[in-house]
């Protein structure tokens, strides 16, 4: 007897294979990326006060829950379209063209504007699961990083959650040339994310926020902020305390870590949902806290 795949059925063998899982000269990877969008580019107009994601998903992977397996993101690095602002308004942005590195971009006026560029805090957002159960995570472009995942469903898209700080933009209004890609393997993983506190006047306490998804490890960074390109402040050594907290009102707390200049690496308690930062320096500084992912 012959059963509907056309191969004979052998008692223990189980039943025969579903539709899809009967070609055993493809990956998991092969069965997953056929006919998906593994790779591709995007070009997102930056707006600050402004709802800011890539118009187009980078990548879109959806399979058989049965070929899940070590998804590899390289975010590659964000690039600039040095054009007014006011011209980008009324293109079409993604036939936008001319885009360059920060290695490439002038340190001249950028066009439209009195300074040079201000790169903007780029994110990707990657949606991930197995079966019923996925997640979804923001991590740091940086200047390119890879991101390893175990899915069978994948989706990544250009953001960017954090604008503004203390009223302060923190990007120049221009078109952002972003893309990725996915392949398999087990690349090592880069993920992060950095949040930014604002600054926080000398022997103060910072607002509560919250701690980004799978964050494991915390780094404590600041700065004296400038205003202007003239105005350059010598370096002030980092001190701070980070804490962690139950509530999201800054109550029940888990923990409080020093963070200086030698040692500013924390790990996240668990239960520890929301962070604040204490400032112990002698001066008012823009405390950044960048958290190191579980990915």
């Amino acid at each position: 007897m012959r059963g509907l795949s056309g191969e004979p059925i052998y008692p223990g063998h189980g039943y025969p294979p579903n539709p899809g899982e009967d070609r055993p000269g493809l990956s998991p990877f092969g069965r997953l990326a056929m006919g998906q969008t593994t790779g591709k580019s995007s070009i997102l107009v930056f707006d600050p006060g402004v709802r800011n994601q890539s118009p187009v998903d980078l990548v879109t992977i959806a399979g058989d829950n049965l070929d899940a397996t070590q998804l590899v993101v390289t975010l590659h690095p964000p690039r600039v379209i040095p054009l007014p602002f006011a011209f980008v308004q009324q293109a079409d942005q993604q036939n936008l063209t001319g885009e360059q590195n920060n290695g490439e971009v002038s340190p001249d006026d950028f066009p439209g504007t009195d300074r040079s560029v201000q790169w903007p805090p780029l994110e990707a957002r990657i949606e991930f699961g197995v079966g019923g159960v996925g997640s979804e995570v923001v991590v740091d472009y940086i200047n390119g990083t890879t991101v390893a995942v175990e899915a069978s469903f994948l989706r990544v898209r250009v953001v960017v959650t954090q604008d503004r700080v203390d009223r302060t933009e923190l990007g120049t209004r221009a078109a952002y040339w972003l893309a990725a890609h996915v392949g398999p393997g087990f690349a090592q993983s880069r993920a992060q994310r950095t949040i930014y506190v604002g600054q926080v006047d000398a022997r103060k306490e910072s607002d509560v926020l919250d701690v980004p998804l799978f964050a494991r490890r915390a780094v404590l960074v600041g700065t004296r902020r400038e205003r202007h390109p003239r105005e350059r402040h010598p370096p002030e050594p980092t001190s701070g305390v980070v804490r962690f907290f139950q509530s999201p009102d800054g109550t029940n707390g888990v923990a409080d870590f020093f963070a200086g200049t030698r040692e500013r690496r924390v790990e996240v308690p668990n239960g520890g949902l929301y962070f604040s930062v204490f400032n112990r320096s002698r001066h008012a500084q823009a405390m950044v806290v960048v958290f190191e992912l579980a990915l």
